[in-house]
């Protein structure tokens, strides 16, 4: 009884493990979308390591409004200054990283 018990559970944990790998690949890997799309908000956050001695790195921000609905990526610290608030253009992405907006 105890092992068919064990074994539902491992197979149950094996097909979540399955289910958010194709959903991470397919976010990441998925279909490149070209959209009209205005930038709303931009901002930068320090991430403080939780490891002694590994110190902190800044993380940069931008959020896009796309069809009414808000969607945040982010982008490198050369590429933040780029974007300026209320700017409108062409947001081409694929799953959560930008390729290009003009």
């Amino acid at each position: 009884m105890y092992e068919k018990f064990q074994t539902a559970v491992m197979l149950l944990l094996f097909g979540l493990c399955l289910f958010a790998g194709a959903k991470w690949l397919i976010r990441r890997y998925g279909p490149v979308k070209s959209v009209k799309a205005k930038v709303v908000d931009k901002h930068k956050s320090e991430v403080v390591s939780k490891y002694a001695g590994n110190g902190s790195s800044m993380r940069y921000v931008v959020t896009f409004e796309i069809a009414g609905k808000r969607k945040g990526f982010y982008v490198s610290e050369f590429s933040y200054g780029g974007y300026r608030k209320g700017e409108t253009g062409t947001l081409k992405f694929q799953g959560n990283r930008i390729i290009d907006f003009y």
